[in-house]
């Protein structure tokens, strides 16, 4: 086995499921992988998840120009490098797309784990701190703090802070925040969003009026006055 790095998460979407080859290619060595179908571009990263690398492995043939929209717009995998499989006859696409690098279909395993440290090696540092009023989100230590004291957060009701915080001003409905949070398979149901709402409201104190609720849609965080 060639020498590597140990990943802290990898994420593979693919369209191959069990005969995935790059699925063969990254289970003998040793990283934290996560395998997930996709279907058209739709991609499903809980945000309590966020991996170091995606790799996407659609199936041969098929059309792949949606794909980087909707990683580049994605909240958890537009800051995360990704690579993509492609055939041979179109590796031309990878020039169209926001891809970090590819490799083609028919590959070595070699070639993944080169193409992967490099990946990891130049992946962009991302924006450490959010800041709304008094809130501070602190994304890589994965903590957040009212006027400097720390918010007794879950990781779940962190990632939904976040993810609202991130997107301040616009309304998620419940089941877009369980899609995005909980991810597709997840079988609880909408009270699940509102139990973490009311937690996160506890312990926001004066900035709990700041986690709004949207009748009749969801929730939004509305940045303090």
């Amino acid at each position: 086995m060639l020498a590597f790095a140990i990943v802290k998460r990898i994420f593979l979407f693919t369209e191959l499921a069990q005969a995935s080859p790059m699925r063969a290619a990254l289970t003998p060595l040793g990283h934290d992988v996560t395998v997930r179908g996709f279907h058209g571009a739709w991609f499903d990263c809980p945000l309590a998840m966020p991996p170091d690398l995606v790799i996407v492995e659609p199936a041969p043939l098929r059309a792949v120009s949606a794909l980087g929209p909707a990683l580049a717009s994605h909240p958890v995998l537009a800051a995360v490098p990704w690579l993509i499989v492609l055939d041979p006859e179109r590796c031309h696409v990878a020039a169209q797309l926001s891809c970090h690098d590819f490799v083609l279909r028919g590959f070595p395993p070699e070639e993944v784990i080169t193409r992967v440290e490099r990946a990891l090696r130049h992946r962009p540092e991302r924006e450490a701190l959010l800041r709304s009023g008094a809130l501070t989100v602190d994304l890589r230590g994965r903590q957040a703090l009212v006027r400097g004291v720390p918010v007794p957060a879950t990781p779940q009701e962190f990632a939904l802070l976040r993810h609202l915080v991130q997107n301040t001003g616009r309304a998620f409905t419940r089941e877009a925040l369980l899609d995005a949070l909980w991810g597709r398979d997840y079988t609880g149901g909408p009270r699940t969003v509102d139990i973490h709402v009311r937690r996160l409201r506890a312990h926001l104190g004066p900035l709990a009026e700041s986690l709004v609720t949207v009748h009749g849609v969801g929730y939004k965080w509305q940045a303090p006055q």
